[in-house]
């Protein structure tokens, strides 16, 4: 069953087109890697799929449903992302920094509920990082940072987690740290990844399928050993590399 469909998406930033004609199909329970150099439309294809940017043509489905049809509570509900970068302008704690997770859910002028705790606690738990709760979140490492935003994208129990670049800035323990946790997520929560990166071998080792961009399109889409091969690389990333 589709989860999500995509269907001649196009995109604009004023005059310029970043995407053109984008088709893809990815099924409940995929991990799909998103690849490509930079410049290709990587990241505006996640904010299209968030709804964070309207498409100049074409349609995104979630379930069936024109996600322009959705309400931004609805989409946070379903929707959850993990950006590049994330920084936190005030003095949250990692449990207040997680309970954000729960807005979509909160009703206006009420606070959370015990469900809402009980989330919040288990989404840290699995990630690893209640032992942090009373940390500021400002003061934390790079892959405990990482750790605490895929714990709130998780507290909003979303089906499908959108990543930009998650390793970003760690070294390459932290690296396999944050793909295992994401992975699990697939694997134990059923909940479906689109996640955008760089690295080939994490996208081979971690993902079921690709979609590699270039130039605003989809020049491939399939496993990684159809997509990941000497000559799809060098017409991609103009580099010769042996698989």
């Amino acid at each position: 069953m589709s989860l999500l469909s995509i269907e001649g998406l196009s995109c604009k930033y004023g005059r310029k087109t970043v995407l053109k004609d984008i088709n893809l199909e990815v099924k409940s329970g995929d991990f799909l890697g998103v690849l490509g150099p930079n410049g290709s439309g990587k990241t505006t294809l996640l904010k299209c799929i968030s709804g964070v940017l309207k498409p100049a043509s074409g349609s995104v489905l979630m379930e069936g449903r024109e996600l322009s049809h959705l309400s931004y509570k609805e989409i946070a509900q379903k929707i959850a992302v993990v950006p590049q970068g994330i920084e936190a302008g005030f003095e949250f704690s990692v449990r207040e920094f997680v309970m954000m997770g729960r807005t979509p859910y909160l009703k206006p002028f009420r606070g959370e509920t015990a469900y809402d705790i009980s989330v919040v606690r288990k989404a840290m738990e699995f990630t690893g990082v209640l032992p942090l709760s009373e940390r500021n979140f400002r003061e934390l490492s790079g892959g405990e940072r990482q750790r605490v935003v895929i714990a709130q994208a998780l507290a909003q129990e979303p089906d499908l987690l959108l990543l930009d670049e998650p390793s970003s800035y760690l070294d390459i323990s932290r690296e396999i740290e944050v793909f295992n946790l994401i992975r699990e997520l697939n694997r134990k929560r059923n909940i479906t990844v689109i996640v955008v990166l760089h690295d080939l071998n994490l996208a081979s080792r971690y993902c079921s399928s690709l979609a590699i961009l270039r130039n605003g399109t989809v020049f491939g889409f399939g496993t990684p050993g159809k997509i990941l091969t000497p000559e799809n690389i060098r017409k991609v990333y103009h580099t010769e590399v042996e698989i």
